[in-house]
């Protein structure tokens, strides 16, 4: 049996309590604190106070300097733990960024605390960030344009692709340009300014694959939209529902133990003109298999949060493995943790 204790900065002592049908054990533990790491590893500046409206995204970070080996970081918000980044979304871009990440929505108002505990041979740190939401905070980046302006990308031609992209709350950062399904990272495009174009080349693509790209501001606020897909997907699939939609993951109640159900919180973004339908898909593991599916409809410029379910296995091991949120011209990708029934 386990437990994985909070990231303290003080040593705390506590009592643990092994229970029976015929009796008990009892001991005293002690957890040792933890000390702050360097603030130059993380992202973004824990130093500031940062407010942000309700529905921001933002993309906390740890320098690979810092982390002895990808998954080896460890995150809880408002105390509560949250998830060890896996899958091979956070594994990629750990080797192509060189940091390890964790992404969070606030959707509460009020003030929240992110928390990471970094496990290393030299000894384990820890980083804090505070983050209040309010109605006028801060918001997140948005995409302007975006050429071409078609959907769909020819799978077998070379395609230079362009976002116009903008901030009002602060400077723009970067845009990371990712090939779903494949799950790589094309190209990382450094931005300036409020306002600024990210560009990239393509060289083809996998049928079906999509282009997803996150727009990432210097409080690591992010947008993330996915314009294209390389042909392959019929256009008839919308259902005969004009309209642009994106779907992100806005949260799971992993860790969960075998056998128990595996919830992942999504939302899906009308950014269209007229109402949409869309089938959204829950696929689960490294080998993909569909679990759960559902029909959501989202009015004009709205968005519809939705919950989609699994019922995990009951594995004896500790597992951990990526889930997807798939529309038929979105997806958002998630690493998620089962605790195995005798761990």
């Amino acid at each position: 049996m386990q437990f994985r204790t909070y990231p303290v900065r003080t040593d705390d002592t506590f009592p643990v309590r092994l229970e029976t049908g015929v009796g008990m054990a009892e001991t005293t533990v002690t957890v040792t604190g933890v000390d702050p790491c360097d603030a130059q590893y993380t992202y973004p500046d824990r130093s500031q106070k940062l407010t942000v409206q309700p529905g921001t995204t933002i993309i906390f970070e740890v320098d690979a300097e810092l982390v002895q080996q990808q998954g080896s970081t460890h995150w809880y918000v408002d105390g509560e733990y949250v998830t060890t980044p896996v899958g091979p979304w956070p594994a990629t871009y750990f080797t192509d960024v060189g940091r390890e990440l964790f992404t969070h929505t606030f959707d509460a108002t009020g003030t929240h605390l992110v928390d990471t505990a970094v496990t290393a041979d030299s000894g384990n740190t820890a980083s804090r960030w505070e983050v209040t939401v309010a109605e006028d905070g801060l918001e997140s980046p948005t995409v302007d344009a975006t050429r071409p302006s078609s959907r769909e990308l020819a799978a077998d031609e070379t395609t230079p692709l362009e976002l116009d992209v903008s901030s009002s709350a602060t400077e723009l950062d970067r845009v990371v340009w990712w090939m779903t399904q494949s799950d790589v990272i094309l190209g990382v495009s450094d931005l300036t300014g409020s306002s600024d174009t990210a560009a990239i080349q393509v060289d083809g693509g996998c049928h079906t694959c999509q282009i997803e790209t996150w727009v990432i501001d210097e409080n690591n606020m992010y947008t993330s939209v996915t314009p294209w897909q390389f042909e392959g997907f019929g256009a008839d699939d919308d259902g005969g529902n004009g309209g642009s939609v994106a779907v992100r993951i806005q949260g799971t109640n992993s860790p969960v133990t075998g056998g128990e159900v595996l919830e992942v919180t999504a939302a899906l973004e009308n950014t269209g003109t007229s109402e949409v339908t869309r089938e959204v898909a829950l696929v689960v593991g490294n080998n993909p298999e569909t679990v759960d599916t559902q029909a959501v409809t989202v009015p004009a410029g709205e968005t519809k949060q939705f919950t989609l379910e699994f019922e995990t296995y009951p594995v004896k091991q500790d597992d951990e493995f990526p889930v997807r949120v798939e529309t038929g011209e979105s997806t958002a990708e998630r690493g998620v943790y089962v605790s195995g029934t005798e761990t």
